[in-house]
């Protein structure tokens, strides 16, 4: 199976390397033909082209994309699928941003777009998920979708470090970027939901309609309610299917010490997806990295030299309602004024517990506040 790599940066590194030594009887099986990278000053493969149109040789049966970014991808995405040639993608951005569009060229051109490695990184969510499927209906999910966060917010527990101090750390170890927003503003976690719902219900969620929080505000303070209420403070992301409908959202949550996602530390990921059979089926490694992703990445190939089946349905209609969604809060603010006539308990002078509300309230409320140092997250634990 002759292959196009796009892209040879992190995770296009990992895979080329992975493919190259073929190991296994599976990878002795793939061949990578042409390598797509920037310009000449990347070039150290005679492998290597700088134009899309080089990479795609009329031999070649799979690309895979490992580029970053949305459209510039997209591009090259849906030129190979019109050329007949399958698609394994690591890029959530651009499956959750077009999904519609490129899931309807792959049916339109009898080939496959699959992106194992787009969510979870080295953790089999996807294959899982079609696995799962098989003989049983997911109803819902939640977890732990992304690694920066998780190690910021575990360091901070287990160190007493502030948030810049660890942010700082995750950016020098590699776990985030320089800019950081998609993950601490809670955007990757989005994505992955997207893509998760997607699978899980056959479906294609409106990816703005995915209520988002992040952590960026978080302080010690937030960390230690936590502890004196025998709960960790994680952001999640989760699916709740209901009739006709769902709630998909990421927020900041406190979860009980009790449940597995309390207890996943530093930079892994965890998801569990709830089913009638199975119940609680959870999955826990390594969300990111040159290897585990890449190691996701070469398993779709393998997939694809194996003739799985790897179509993708989404024609189930599933429309995001978080109204429906009633939690209470945790919210710190200055501006406690607007949150009167919804406090539950209060902690201290700038902190309360809200009573039971839903996330499309709770959202309204806070744009009022207009306080950019708010921090808020849901209260699971009791």
């Amino acid at each position: 199976m002759k292959i196009a790599l796009l892209g040879h940066g992190n995770v296009g590194k990992g895979v080329s390397y992975i493919v190259d030594k073929g190991n296994t009887s599976f990878t002795k099986q793939l061949e990578i033909k042409k390598i797509l990278v920037k310009d000449e000053s990347e070039a150290i493969d005679e492998r290597m082209v700088f134009n899309i149109d080089d990479a795609l040789d009329e031999d070649i049966d799979v690309v895979v994309e490992c580029l970053g970014g949305i459209e510039f991808p997209f591009i090259c995405i849906s030129k190979a699928l019109n050329m007949k040639k399958h698609v394994v993608t690591s890029n959530k951005k651009v499956m959750a941003t077009y999904y519609d569009e490129l899931v309807a060229l792959a049916k339109k051109n009898d080939v496959n777009i699959i992106f194992e490695g787009s969510v979870g990184g080295g953790i089999p969510v996807m294959s899982n998920i079609r696995h799962t499927k098989r003989v049983d209906e997911i109803s819902d999910f939640i977890g732990i979708f992304n690694g920066t966060t998780n190690f910021i917010l575990d360091k901070m527990l287990k160190e007493g470090q502030c948030f810049q101090d660890v942010l700082a750390k995750a950016q020098k170890l590699g776990y985030a970027e320089s800019d950081p927003s998609d993950d601490i503003d809670g955007h990757d976690v989005k994505y992955k939901c997207c893509l998760t719902g997607n699978m899980v219900w056959d479906t294609s969620l409106n990816l703005d309609d995915i209520t988002t929080f992040g952590v960026r505000t978080v302080n010690q303070k937030d960390i230690d309610f936590g502890q004196k209420n025998q709960s960790t403070l994680k952001l999640v992301g989760r699916g709740i299917k209901k009739a006709g409908h769902a709630q998909v959202f990421v927020l900041p949550e406190y979860i009980a010490n009790n449940d597995i996602l309390a207890h996943v530390p530093s930079n892994l990921n965890c998801i569990v997806f709830k089913s009638d059979n199975l119940t609680a089926a959870s999955y826990i490694g390594q969300g990111a990295g040159t290897f585990p992703t890449a190691h996701a990445v070469v398993q779709d190939i393998v997939s694809l030299l194996n003739n799985e089946d790897l179509k993708i349905k989404n024609d189930n209609k599933v429309y995001i309602n978080n109204k429906e969604y009633s939690s209470k809060f945790y919210v710190r603010t200055k501006n406690l004024e607007y949150f009167k006539d919804y406090i539950h308990r209060e902690i201290e002078a700038e902190v309360i517990i809200t009573k039971p509300m839903d996330l499309y309230k709770l959202k309204k409320l806070i744009e009022k506040t207009d306080d950019k140092n708010m921090f808020v997250a849901g209260v699971s634990y009791d």
